[in-house]
């Protein structure tokens, strides 16, 4: 989802900032998740998903969009191979900031 979308998605209060990490990655993910889990994350002017180098680099770009608050989500090897299921992974709300 480009940009001035999501920004319009968090105003119309359609979906939550989200910031993705997994442990097997240098990088995380940011974008937005509605009701139903279904995520929508930025991407850049090619239409590639876009990845940020640092959780706060992911912080101030949503914070510019508008978000206020984000849903930081990780994702590790470890739930994977336990069998957690995907509302058992560690997940936190974040306050953003910029």
């Amino acid at each position: 989802m480009q940009a001035t979308e999501l920004k319009m998605q968090f105003e119309e209060q359609n979906l939550v900032a989200v910031i993705l990490s997994y442990a097997d990655s240098n990088h995380y993910l940011a974008g937005g998740v509605d009701t139903q889990g279904n995520y929508y994350l930025l991407e850049d002017r090619k239409g590639g998903t876009e990845t940020f180098n640092s959780m706060r680099e992911a912080e101030v770009t949503l914070a510019e969009l508008g978000a206020e608050s984000a849903i930081f989500e990780m994702e590790t090897a470890y739930d994977e191979m336990i069998g957690n299921a995907k509302s058992e992974r560690c997940k936190m709300m974040v306050h953003l900031t910029h």
